[in-house]
Formats: structure tokens, sequence, C-alpha cells
């Protein structure tokens, strides 16, 4: 036993000690407890808290609300909204200049699903500075970025990863 549960133990004794009545045998028998009925259970759940009574609206008075009209109960639902799509998933780079020492600069390729091909230049030959150009262009026009899909191309204990970027935005009506 460790010693503050000795010190518990010793303090409970002695507590049961002064509880005890002085005359062990004047003792009231114990009676049956009376049958014990469970408290009114509240109500839970979201309409468990009090009831809020707003006033009524003076400028309502006694208006009920009207039925709508057999038009607009007749008419189609919304059509349900339409997308387009692009992805980013490869670049392009060519030579800024002629000879040796001319760098190369790199542009993302970007494939709109119609069809159609752009690429983004961006300001230096890596690929993340062409990649976030196409991004700062494709959200100027309205594109989000709708997922990833990440390969990984093994061979011969060597690896690359590609990564393809999937954006989509509100198709505008003809």
């Amino acid at each position: 036993m460790h010693a503050g549960h000795k010190a518990l133990a010793a303090a409970l004794i002695l507590l049961n000690a002064f509880a005890a009545p002085a005359d062990a045998h004047a003792r009231v028998p114990a009676q049956e407890p009376a049958a014990q009925t469970d408290p009114p259970r509240r109500p839970q759940g979201p309409a468990a808290g009090p009831i809020i009574k707003l006033p009524r609206s003076e400028s309502l008075g006694d208006e009920r609300p009207t039925q709508q009209p057999a038009a607009s109960r007749d008419e189609r639902p919304a059509e349900p909204r339409r997308w387009e799509y692009c992805s980013i998933g490869g670049f392009v780079f060519r030579q800024s200049g002629f000879g040796s020492s001319s760098s190369r600069v790199a542009s993302a390729v970007i494939r709109y699903f119609g069809g159609d091909t752009e690429t983004v230049e961006g300001p230096s030959g890596f690929e993340d500075d062409a990649l976030a150009v196409a991004f700062a262009k494709l959200g100027e026009e309205g594109w989000e970025l709708a997922g990833t899909r990440t390969d990984f191309h093994l061979s011969d204990g060597d690896g690359k990863a590609t990564t393809v970027y999937f954006f989509k935005r509100p198709k505008r009506r003809e």
C-alpha cells in the first residue's frame, strides 16, 4: 500500500469510529426503504430546452399565410448545376535564347475537357513557378481545385512522381 493510501485508510477508520453511536445497543432497527419512484425524466435532444414564445408582430395583424398560386407549384424544379473541367498535368520546356548558356523556361500545360489545351509560362525554369502562374490564371477565371492524382513510376530503384491537378467551375450558359 502506498503512503497516501495508508493515510486515507486511517482517516476513514477514525471517521467511522466517531460516527458510530455511543450506545451500540440503543440502535433503532433499520427501516425498510420506502418504494422509491424514479424522478420524472427531463426531455432530451434538440427540443429539450425551454419553450420560447415570441410576441406576435403588429404588422402581421390577423393575417394568415397565403397559399402559393397554382402556377408556382407547377413549375419544374431548378436544373442541377452543370460543371466544366480542366487539368494541369504536364510541363513543356523551351530554351529562352540561342546558345549553350541560355536558360530554359517551364510552361504548365492546361488541358480543358472539351479538347483545347493551353500552355502557361512561368517566370523561371522551375516547374513550381509555372504551376503557380497557371493556378493564379485559373483562379482568376473562376476555376477551383477539385482534386489531385499522384502517380509513382518506379524502375530499378529509381522513381518519379507526377501529379495531375483537376479543376472545375460552373458551366456558363450558352
